[in-house]
């Protein structure tokens, strides 16, 4: 219980913060006025004395010599007052109807019920066009046969809106990525089952990359601990590596080219975001990461056909010849030049800058 000194030091702290006089706090709110609130709302409720005091597990005494302002309640019944009269502590202390927190909590329960609406609307919506295509499905074929895929695409199309979030509190992000996923990769599938041409796991893998790249830094935000923070892009990138390595690797069973060359191109693709990486947990001067990443995206890209051709074995051709006086015959080598150009030139302007707010 809390006693009446800690209870005056509280409501002392309280009123020096508002800049108010005891005079200003004991003319905003009496005895009578705060009992005549928790009456009025307690008829609103059509409680009695003896019932609010039920709830309470108070004396029925006790109630009546607030509401005839001869006391106040403990301040430990607050929180238990204020839900059995419906009013914000707010209200109760001030003994007066908050309309700010009315219409916020309005608002509240219309948003409630209009989400109820939305979700209960495209459910019953959802399951009303699969009954019906089930009804045409078996008095048409007299099996079961597109209805299945009808079913996976309503299914699909119910984990992105309204989602099976609904089911969930503490993991919505969790949940609509997996169940979104999964609902889409079992759609490939039986789509596949019916056409051969659809390559499932090629899809199923494609998919992941993308899911990667869009949802692993919310996770990665979400689990990876403070002290490791700084691992967090090196994490990213390292993930969205293995998903396209293990894209390449499905895809090589359906096409014919050479792993290993394929794999060796998408590492060299990754070495700009390897940098990236390196630079966000060595340098803590951020214009020298961001030099360090113009650089290497430049060099990188400056050299890609090149490097291309070469693991591959063929020819680089006239990709890389540079003639800036004729745009028209010479426009990859122009272009891959200026661009190296332009990212060295921003690369020392960022280290020039970085120097200077070192020394600062």
């Amino acid at each position: 219980m809390i006693s009446k000194n800690t209870f005056g030091s509280f409501i002392k702290e309280k009123r020096l913060e508002k800049n108010l006089t005891q005079k200003e706090v004991t003319e905003m709110i009496s005895k009578n006025t705060f009992g005549s609130f928790i009456k009025e709302k307690r008829l609103e409720k059509n409680l009695t004395q003896k019932e609010l005091a039920e709830i309470l597990y108070l004396s029925e005494s006790a109630v009546s010599k607030w509401e005839m302002g001869k006391s106040y309640p403990d301040i430990t019944l607050i929180p238990d007052l204020c839900k059995a009269l419906d009013v914000s502590e707010k209200e109760l202390i001030s003994g007066a109807t908050d309309t700010q927190y009315r219409r916020m909590k309005h608002e509240a329960g219309l948003y409630r019920k209009i989400s109820e609406t939305f979700f209960w609307g495209f459910t019953a919506a959802y399951s009303l066009a699969l009954v019906i295509c089930v009804i045409v499905d078996l008095a048409v074929n007299r099996k079961i046969s597109f209805s299945l895929t009808v079913f996976f695409s309503l299914l699909t199309a119910f984990s992105f809106v309204p989602t099976f979030t609904r089911f969930t509190e503490k993991f919505k992000l969790e949940v609509f990525a997996g169940s979104t996923y999964f609902s889409v990769v079992l759609l490939i599938f039986i789509a596949g089952l019916n056409n051969e041409s659809v390559k499932t796991p090629v899809a199923a893998f494609g998919i992941l990359l993308g899911y990667a790249a869009v949802f692993s830094p919310f996770f990665i935000k979400k689990y990876l601990p403070e002290r490791r923070r700084k691992f967090s892009l090196l994490i990213y990138f390292a993930g969205d590596f293995l998903c396209v390595v293990l894209l390449v690797i499905i895809c090589s069973f359906h096409s014919d080219f050479e792993l290993k060359k394929a794999l060796l191109a998408a590492a060299y693709s990754f070495i700009p975001f390897a940098v990236v990486s390196i630079m966000q947990i060595a340098l803590k001067n951020k214009f020298f990461r961001a030099a360090a990443d113009v650089l290497s995206f430049g060099v990188i890209l400056y050299f890609m056909q090149r490097v291309i051709s070469n693991i591959f074995g063929y020819e680089p051709g006239g990709d890389y010849a540079v003639d800036f006086s004729d745009w028209r015959n010479y426009t990859n080598g122009n272009i891959y030049l200026t661009v190296l150009i332009v990212c060295i030139a921003a690369a020392v302007f960022l280290t020039i800058a970085g120097l200077k707010n070192r020394k600062k």
